[in-house]
């Protein structure tokens, strides 16, 4: 290197002197040690006495005469580390909740609180369960843990005043499932009258995670179609009718399932009642509202039947059809292959009776041939007209019902019922778009029950579907063929997931992109401009 690059770099080097030592005037002064003449002067007024030790360095570094407020905390040097937070375990394990403390003295004192009840004092027990034990790093163990133990855990650090609350929540299934109307609890029937303008049923569940709720109307799912149908509006737990009809009577069932154990379902039967005149009245102090009519006249109403029954050869089947009749009816009938089924001993049976609130025959079939498995029509006939249902009995798997769903994570999870008293072998979803054929899918069987009538299989499946409006559906195969896929496929929209994130524009800036960087301190500016200079410095060098 020759005189001149030499002189080059001198250059370069005094003016990266020059700018770090304009960076250091213009820090704050709190940041620069004070001069010894000045920390002379402090010393003198707060300590009119020498009293220092002679071994004292007169060279070290003394705070400015603006002294921070030392807390009561800094000064025990004892503080609670543990923040607020939710502690999730399932019924039956151990428990360890945390209670951090730094610097703990024999001064320390740990209080320990469930729902604002004294747990333990210091290491005193207070509440006698042998399942609590108070470890020596002040964490709270509970053994076994069961549902009662839920709820806000409070550590408390004394004298400090220093308190951590942890939410203890326990996975649990749906518990507590109820339909309610208003603030009442519906067990079996609901009745409401045709001047009804609204009415609203929720189904409460507790549990965690918190239940999802699904709505059945006559023995089908409420989805967007159906719903629509029936004037029924859906919002999640809520159901809501905004003008009765006679249509809407019938049997409404929501299930609540979390992912933890067995869904659970409760089902009510809602009775719509024709309005009375006031003439009809016998006793005019009778109050008109607690009078109900008969049902209007009219063609017979089928309210629920099945369309298809999964049975076996030799089993015994029931077919059953809910309905009602003004004027009452003239002709019940079941038929089959054009015949109308008669009773006959030890292979059918055919009841009439009444449940809840409505009209019902059943045609039993016993000990189950091959020659049976065909459909059957219900046929009700009254004077002004007659109204007809058809149900399918077959060995194949009865229709996947879907029973839950969600998106999330760009995932389309799904969660199907079926009925098959044989062996489910496989499962397959369906999906298509708008213009496309439908694409099967391979899926698993979660779980399956056995019920007084056969088995019920429950299969889970999340797939990935791209941006779009897409139509799905399940279907099912046993020993006996594949099941029929539901009628109506249920749609579901899949968003976009970044076109619901809005940027907010920074400074009121036109651009959007604009993103202000953290400043920088003095030691990261000194060294980002050391770095910056340190090509600049080598290539003249070199």
């Amino acid at each position: 290197m020759n005189l001149r690059s030499w002189g080059t770099v001198q250059l370069a080097l005094a003016f990266f002197v020059l700018l770090v030592g304009t960076m250091v005037e213009t820090l704050p002064q709190s940041s620069i040690s004070v001069s010894k003449e000045q920390r002379n002067k402090q010393e003198a007024v707060e300590n009119p006495s020498d009293d220092y030790d002679d071994d004292y360095d007169d060279d070290e570094d003394v705070p400015s005469q603006e002294k921070p407020e030392i807390s009561d905390n800094a000064l025990l040097g004892t503080s609670l580390l543990t923040k607020d937070y939710i502690e999730e375990a399932r019924p039956g394990e151990q428990v360890t909740l945390k209670c951090e403390v730094s610097n703990p003295t024999a001064n320390t004192i740990i209080m320990w609180y469930h729902n604002e009840k004294t747990i333990f004092q210091h290491m005193t027990k207070v509440k006698h369960d042998p399942r609590y034990l108070l470890n020596p790093d002040f964490s709270l163990q509970i053994d076994n843990v069961q549902l009662a133990d839920e709820g806000i855990y409070s550590c408390q650090l004394l004298p400090n005043q220093m308190t951590v609350k942890i939410e203890l929540q326990l996975f649990t299934p749906p518990r507590d499932v109820h339909i309610m109307h208003g603030n009442k609890i519906i067990n079996e029937t609901l009745e409401l009258h045709q001047r009804d303008r609204k009415f609203i049923l929720l189904c409460s569940a507790k549990g965690h995670p918190t239940p999802v709720i699904t709505w059945s109307y006559r023995g089908r799912h409420l989805d967007e179609e159906y719903s629509h149908q029936t004037g029924i509006v859906l919002r999640k737990e809520f159901l809501d009718i905004h003008e009765v009809k006679p249509q809407h009577a019938g049997d409404y069932e929501c299930m609540a399932q979390n992912g933890i154990g067995d869904p659970v379902t409760r089902r009510i039967s809602v009775v719509v009642k024709a309005e009375s005149s006031s003439e009809e009245l016998e006793d005019d102090d009778m109050d008109a509202s607690n009078v109900t009519a008969p049902l209007e006249k009219g063609n017979p109403i089928i309210h629920k039947h099945a369309s298809y029954i999964n049975t076996a050869i030799g089993e015994n089947v029931e077919l059953v059809c809910l309905y009602d009749s003004n004027p009452a009816p003239r002709k019940i009938q079941w038929i089959q292959d054009d015949v109308v089924v008669q009773q006959a001993a030890g292979k059918t049976t055919i009841t009439n009776d009444h449940h809840n609130h409505h009209n019902r025959t059943r045609l039993t079939i016993h000990n189950v041939q091959q020659k049976d498995l065909q459909a059957y029509y219900c046929k009700i006939e009254n004077e002004l007209g007659e109204a007809t249902s058809k149900t399918i009995l077959g060995q194949q798997p009865g229709g996947a019902h879907l029973i839950y769903s969600n998106v999330s994570d760009g995932l389309l999870h799904t969660w199907w019922k079926i009925h098959s008293i044989q062996q489910i072998s496989e499962m397959q979803l369906l999906y298509r778009g708008n213009n496309t054929k439908y694409t099967p899918i391979a899926a698993e069987i979660s779980s399956h029950d056995q019920n007084p009538d056969g088995y019920t299989w429950t299969v889970r499946k999340s797939i990935r579907l791209p941006v779009g409006e897409w139509y799905v559906t399940a279907r099912a195969r046993n020993l006996e063929g594949w099941s029929s896929a539901e009628s109506l496929p249920h749609p579901f929209q899949i968003r976009d997931a970044m076109a619901n994130i809005q940027i907010a524009s920074i400074g009121g800036g036109s651009s959007a992109a604009h993103r202000t960087l953290p400043a920088l301190s003095s030691g990261s500016g000194v060294l980002v401009l050391l770095l910056l200079l340190l090509p600049f410095v080598k290539s003249l060098v070199y």
